[in-house]
């Protein structure tokens, strides 16, 4: 059996098996690891119909990074996800987002980054029906030296594991997203606000001095809200209510 199947196939048999976002994300982030990679992030970027830019859907990287990168709407900034749909097949991101190819606040976006090694990667393109689109991005691990030698030797077993998860991971994120999940998962309005108020970074104390409300409460309706949303932590509340349209950054 070749490296390459030897990933493939208990990675394909096990991914059948999975269901919900931390599963999801736990399966691939073992199999990755094992590979010699430091984060991932799975990003549903465009669905037919829905026609708006979705934050990162499925990621291992820090809690502190999503927040601060959904507070200052970097998605409509993040040259990756500008190159993404132009790209039919994997690309680095040091060949689109070398610091002579950055301005403006795309230099403070890889600055930030880089401060938590996730300076320097790979993405891949996934392209679906109707202009569909979702991305895979892995950041290795090690010296620059090791990273470039680990993103050489993965890149075509990434490309065929990406499309694998997409096509099992994809399916169940919309479906629970825009199907049944969506009319289930209806928040209160106080619950939005709170949520709303976190997706900009604000403390729970900051927040309940604005709503004009304790502490407590601001945690308690955090806490219903990752309830209903089928999550685990704040952050990722706060990702899946804008996926489902819940709250928004405009």
């Amino acid at each position: 059996m070749s490296r390459a199947n030897a990933i493939l196939e208990p990675f394909v048999n096990n991914l059948q098996a999975v269901q919900g976002f931390d599963d999801l994300r736990a399966m691939f982030d073992r199999t990755v690891d094992a590979m010699g990679f430091r984060y991932f992030t799975y990003h549903i970027v465009k669905i037919a119909g829905v026609g708006c830019y979705l934050p990162y859907v499925i990621t291992t990287y820090p809690d502190e990074w999503v927040t601060h990168y959904i507070a200052q709407d970097y998605v409509r900034i993040d040259p990756l996800i500008a190159i993404g749909p132009k790209r039919l097949v994997p690309f680095l991101w040091d060949d689109i987002a070398a610091p002579h190819q950055l301005e403006g606040r795309q230099v403070t976006l890889f600055s930030e980054a880089a401060e938590l090694s996730i300076g320097s990667g790979m993405s891949i393109p996934i392209h679906g029906h109707n202009g569909e689109f979702a991305m895979m991005s892995v950041v290795p691990a090690g010296t620059r030296k090791e990273a470039e030698n680990t993103l050489a030797e993965y890149r075509n077993t990434l490309h065929l594991l990406a499309l694998y998860y997409h096509n099992y991971a994809g399916t169940i994120l919309i479906e629970k997203s825009y199907g049944g999940t969506r009319k289930k998962s209806v928040l209160t309005a106080r619950e939005r606000e709170c949520l709303q108020w976190a997706a900009i970074g604000k403390s729970t104390w900051e927040t309940s001095m604005i709503l004009h409300i304790s502490e407590a409460s601001v945690v308690f309706h955090i806490e219903n809200a990752k309830r209903k949303l089928d999550v685990t932590n704040r952050t990722h509340a706060v990702v899946r209510a804008i996926m489902l349209g819940l709250i928004s950054l405009d």
